[in-house]
C-alpha cells in the first residue's frame, strides 16, 4: 500500500512539472514521505551520489562560513535559504525515484513520456492563445495580478501567433524543459525507424518531432535550443563510434530530411513576418536583451574576483550586485544607462552565479558533476531508450552558459528527476556487474 501511493506521487510530481512547479512540489514532498516508508530502499552510493553529497556540502560550508562572519547571526541561514539555498530540498526528487521497482521502470518510462506529450501539445496550443494557459487553470481558484496574455509574435496569413509558453510563466522556463524532452523525440524517431516498427508507428513519431520542433522553434530561448543540439550531436556520437549503429545510408536520410526541414523554413521566413522574427535571433540577429548579459556579467566579475573561494553567500546576490552595478556606472558613466536598466535577479550564467555565490570550488564541483554524467551515459550499459530520455541532462549544462537554469525550480526538478532516473539504471548495472564478478571469483 506504502509503495504504490510513492509510485503514484512521484508519477503525478513527474507530470505535473508540466503544469505548475507548486503542484509538482507538493506532489514530490508527498511521494518522499512514503519513500522514506518504504521496507526496501536504495543504498544511494553511486559516483552521481556522491559528487552530489559534495556539491552540497559545500554550499553548506559556505553558509556556515557567512554565519560565523556575520557574528552568528541566525538571520543569515534564513535568508540564504529563501534565496540559492532553497533548492537544495529539489534534491528529493533524484531521491525519491531510487526508490522505484525494477518491474516499475517501464511505468516509469511511461511517465516521463506523458510529460514529454504535455509539453509539446500545450506548448502548441499556446502558439495560438492569446491568453496565458496557467491562467485557465490559477483563475478558477484565485484572483490573479499577474498580466494575463502571451507576447504577440505576428501573423501567419490571417492566423495571430504567439510566443509559446505552454503551462509555464516565461518562455524561458518552458525553452528549459523543452532542451529536455526534445533529443527523446528525436531518438524516439530513429529507435522506430532503425528497428523497422509499423509505418504508423513511425509516422506517429515523426510527427511528435515535427510539433515539438514548431513549437521549439516559436519558443526561440537560444540557451535551449543550443543545449537541445549539443544533446543530440552527442547522441548522434555515441551512435555512431560506440553504438555503431549510424550507417552511410542512415546519414543521408538524416541530411535529406533536414534539408528538407531548412527549405520550409526559407520559404516561411521569406513569406511571412511571425517566423521571421523567429528565425532572425538564431542566425545573428540581435535580441533586445542580448546585450544586458554582457553589463550583469561584468557586474557580477568584481563579486567573484573579492570573493573567490566562499562566494558572497547565498541570498546575497541582489544586495551585492547593487553595489557592483553602482561602482560600474561611476567607472563607466556613458554606460550608466545599460547597466541601470539591465535584469539583475541573477548572473545569467549558471556558472557565473555559483561562483559569485559560492565561490570557485562549487563551479568546480558543477563541471565534475557534468562530467560524471558524460562519464555514466558514455561507460554505463545503459539501456538505449533510457539514454535517449536523458540525453537532455547534457545540454542542461550547455544552457547554463547564457541563462541561469540551475536557479529555476520549475527546470531544475525536472533535471534532478532525468539525473535519478539515469542513476538508477547506472547503479543497477553496476550492481549487476559486482555480482557477475563476486560469481566468477567464487
Amino acid at each position: 500500500m506504502i509503495y504504490r501511493l510513492y509510485r503514484s506521487f512521484l508519477a503525478l510530481s513527474i507530470i505535473s512539472c508540466a503544469l505548475s512547479v507548486s503542484l509538482s512540489q507538493l506532489f514530490l514532498l508527498l511521494s518522499f514521505v512514503f519513500f522514506l516508508f518504504l521496507e526496501e530502499k536504495p543504498k544511494l552510493s553511486g559516483n552521481i551520489v556522491k559528487v552530489l553529497l559534495i556539491f552540497y556540502l559545500w554550499q553548506i560550508v559556505t553558509v556556515l562560513y557567512h554565519f560565523s562572519a556575520a557574528g552568528f547571526d541566525f538571520s543569515s541561514i534564513k535568508h540564504a535559504f529563501r534565496d540559492e539555498m532553497k533548492d537544495i530540498f529539489l534534491v528529493t526528487a533524484f531521491i525519491s525515484i531510487q526508490g522505484i521497482k525494477k518491474e516499475d521502470k517501464s511505468f516509469l518510462y511511461k511517465t516521463f513520456f506523458i510529460f514529454s506529450l504535455i509539453i509539446v501539445i500545450s506548448g502548441f496550443i499556446s502558439i495560438f492563445s492569446m491568453t496565458r494557459l496557467s491562467r485557465l487553470i490559477s483563475d478558477l481558484y484565485k484572483t490573479s495580478s499577474s498580466w494575463p496574455y502571451q507576447h504577440h509574435y505576428g501573423k501567419i496569413g490571417s492566423l495571430n501567433i504567439y510566443l509559446p509558453i505552454g503551462f509555464m510563466n516565461t518562455h524561458l522556463t518552458f525553452g528549459g524543459l523543452l532542451a529536455f524532452i526534445f533529443p527523446g523525440f528525436v531518438f524516439r524517431l530513429y529507435d522506430s525507424w532503425y528497428n523497422r516498427s509499423s509505418k504508423i508507428k513511425i509516422l506517429i513519431n515523426a510527427g511528435l518531432l515535427a510539433l515539438a520542433s514548431i513549437v521549439f522553434l516559436f519558443n526561440n530561448a537560444r540557451s535551449s535550443l543550443l543545449g537541445a543540439l549539443v544533446s543530440v550531436l552527442f547522441g548522434v556520437y555515441v551512435l555512431i563510434f560506440l553504438d555503431r549503429d549510424i550507417s552511410k545510408k542512415v546519414i543521408k536520410r538524416t541530411g535529406f530530411i533536414l534539408l528538407s526541414f531548412l527549405i520550409l523554413l526559407f520559404i516561411g521566413y521569406q513569406t511571412t513576418g511571425a517566423v521571421k522574427r523567429v528565425v532572425d535571433p538564431l542566425f545573428g540577429g540581435e535580441k533586445h536583451t542580448d546585450s544586458g548579459r554582457t553589463f550583469i556579467w561584468d557586474s557580477t566579475f568584481p563579486l567573484i574576483q573579492a570573493n573567490p573561494i566562499f562566494g558572497i553567500g547565498s541570498g546575497n546576490y541582489q544586495k551585492e550586485i547593487e553595489i557592483a552595478r553602482k561602482n560600474k556606472e561611476k567607472e563607466n558613466r556613458e554606460l550608466a544607462f545599460f547597466y541601470e536598466v539591465t535584469q539583475r535577479g541573477h548572473a545569467h550564467n549558471d556558472y557565473f552565479h555559483l561562483t559569485a555565490v559560492f565561490g570557485f570550488p562549487q563551479s568546480a564541483l558543477y563541471l565534475f558533476l557534468f562530467g560524471t554524467i558524460l562519464y555514466t551515459l558514455l561507460g554505463s550499459n545503459i539501456p538505449k531508450r533510457v539514454r535517449f530520455m536523458t540525453y537532455g541532462l547534457v545540454g542542461f549544462f550547455i544552457s547554463g552558459l547564457l541563462q541561469c537554469y540551475f536557479q529555476d525550480d520549475e527546470v531544475l526538478i525536472v533535471f534532478y528527476f532525468l539525473l535519478g532516473y539515469l542513476n538508477d539504471y547506472a547503479e543497477e548495472n553496476s550492481n549487476a556487474l559486482h555480482s557477475l564478478d563476486q560469481h566468477k571469483v567464487g
